[in-house]
């Protein structure tokens, strides 16, 4: 089963909001992205449509717009543990973006996120929360 045109669109426009802008044809850290709301993005998309997207893939992905609209990833398809991550610190956009993002946060909203963020690296790597 692959996601439907409108979890394509859904994502597309999350992405858009995250983002603060409308085009997405380049990588996430190119069009202003932050570390933290690419995995409220992932987690977004799974928690809300089932759709497991790696937060690896969308950091790394030459187009945000191309990514979002495959129609091969699979909704709650695992994401290979076993893949090397090719992330490498970014220029811009990494920690020094997303630690005055996430003290913004109120504390409710940090909590949550670091909840689901922590059940998904468990999922990950196949232990159980």
């Amino acid at each position: 089963m692959t996601p439907t045109d409108d979890v394509h669109a859904q994502a597309l426009k999350l992405a858009r909001t995250y983002l603060g802008r409308d085009d997405l044809n380049g990588g996430w850290f190119e069009l202003g992205g932050s570390s933290l709301d690419a995995a409220r993005l992932v987690s977004s998309l799974d928690h809300d449509h089932g759709w497991k997207i790696a937060l690896q893939d969308l950091l790394t992905a030459p187009s945000v717009a191309d990514l979002l609209t495959a129609s091969t990833a699979t909704p709650g398809a695992p994401v290979a543990a076993d893949t090397p991550s090719p992330v490498t610190a970014p220029a811009a956009g990494g920690a020094d973006v997303l630690w005055p993002a996430l003290a913004r946060l109120p504390a409710g909203e940090r909590l949550a996120l670091a909840h689901r963020l922590l059940g998904y690296v468990l999922s990950e790597s196949g232990e159980q929360p």
